[in-house]
Formats: structure tokens, sequence, C-alpha cells
């Protein structure tokens, strides 16, 4: 990308020449101070989002911040952090959190998300939450890409449900939990529920504490996109502190690239 100093790495292509994405997320809703790291002001998050598609990642998620460093979905918020985010990497794609915790009232929600004036290229709304069929459909009628979360089956068939699969971006498959094959469970229950409501957007696999690393692997294993960055993990692979996002994103794209080859 001329003139921004960043190297795009190309992405990753499975065994069947599918393209994999690989996405950085780069704070969560951790807190200000878990780790020396986290980036949690436009400036130092516009830094860890250059830094990130330097190492190989091919967009950006991130958990907007207000003054006081606490999560924000205020209008004025959102676009600081997008301004310098986007100032700082260019044409690759910027997108949000709309958690329901953020605000605690899915109204609330729905009302700060309708005043953006600047306006993300994508938003994750998770389909365990109140009301996310209607924030999803203002999303998408606004021109905002929407990523569909699915941390378990329930939310999967609220989004079959909705309607609305064919319209997003891109499905989450993202289960909790520190235990892998349980993880693996709900991923499995997910994508039956999926396939049998015929939604075929691309779909991004992750997890986050223990299980993320392992859920890298398998994103990679079946071809599905996948996510790296200190909201889901703030270890590296061999369970030694992450110096950074960077650091995080570069070893995923190792483990990526090992799994991918022919």
């Amino acid at each position: 990308m001329a003139g921004t100093g960043i190297v795009v790495f190309p992405p990753a292509q499975t065994r069947t020449g599918r393209t994999m994405l690989l996405k950085a997320c780069i704070n969560g809703a951790r807190q200000a101070g878990v780790h020396p790291a986290l980036p949690t002001t436009p400036a130092a998050m516009a830094s860890a989002a250059a830094a990130s598609i330097a190492a190989g990642a091919g967009a950006v998620h991130l958990h907007v911040r207000g003054p006081d460093r606490s999560e924000s979905l205020n209008a004025g918020d959102v676009a600081s952090t997008l301004t310098a985010v986007r100032a700082a990497i260019r044409s690759v794609p910027v997108g949000v959190s709309t958690g329901l915790w953020i605000v605690g009232d899915p109204e609330k929600r729905q009302a700060l998300v309708s005043a953006w004036s600047v306006l993300p290229d994508f938003a994750s709304v998770n389909f365990n939450e109140a009301r996310s069929p209607a924030l999803a459909s203002l999303l998408i009628d606004r021109g905002v890409g929407v990523e569909a979360g699915l941390p378990t089956a329930a939310a999967a068939e609220e989004l079959a449900r909705s309607g609305l699969g064919p319209r997003c971006l891109r499905i989450l498959i993202e289960p909790q939990g520190r235990d892998v094959a349980v993880a693996l469970g709900i991923v499995r229950d997910i994508e039956a529920i999926l396939d049998r409501a015929g939604i075929t957007r691309p779909r991004l696999l992750h997890s986050s504490g223990a299980a993320a690393w392992p859920v890298i692997d398998e994103a990679a294993r079946r071809g599905y996109d996948t996510r790296a960055g200190l909201e889901d993990t703030l270890e590296m692979r061999d369970g030694r502190s992450a110096p950074d996002n960077a650091a995080i994103v570069a070893e995923a794209k190792r483990r990526i690239a090992r799994a991918v080859a022919p």
C-alpha cells in the first residue's frame, strides 16, 4: 500500500483455492491495563491496527473506547476511532463491536448506532442478544457489513429465523470456554443449523482463552476464516505472554500457512 509503510501479505489459500481471511482482534472488552500493549485510545488502536496488518492480517476488528477508555457506541467516539485507524491503514476494512453489554439496553443501542455519522466497514452483531435482528437490519440498510456472531446453537437458530443470514458479510462461529472438545461440539451444532437453513456466507471460526490457538488451527484445517489478537488471547501458542497484537497475528499467519500448504 503506497505511502503507508505497511506491507500487506498475500492471503492464505486453502487446498481448494479459497482465500482465507485472518482478521486482527486488537482489544475486545478487556479492561485497560490488563496487558501493556492493549490499545484503548484511538492513537493506540491505529498503531496496533497498522502493526497487525504488517504482520499479516487482512482486516481489523476493534472495540471503540470513550475518553475514559471504557467501551462506547457514542457517535463521536466511533468517528474519532475510525478516523484515526483508517489514517493508519487506509483501505484495509475496519469493523467494530456492537455488544449489548456496552450500554445494557437494546433500544439505547439501536438509537446510538442510528446516530453514527462515520460508519465502519463492518460490525459484529451477536445473535444471542436482544433485538439483534433489528440491529443487523439497521446496519445492513446503512451499508455496513454485518458479521453475525454465533456463540451457541440457539444464536444460530435466531439467525436462521431472522432470514438475515444471506445478507450478512460473514458468519462468526465463536464457541466459548476452555475445553476445546466442547467448543468443537458447539461448532458442529452451529454448522448443522447453518447448513439446514442454507446459509452459505463465509464462516469465521475463533474462540478465546485456552481454546483460542487450537481453534485457529481447526479453522485452517476447515478452510474457514479466523482471527487473532489480544481480544482472544494474551498468550502465544507456547504459553509465553504475547508481546503485542502483531506477534499474535504473525504466529497465527505462520500456523495457517503451514496448515493450508499442499
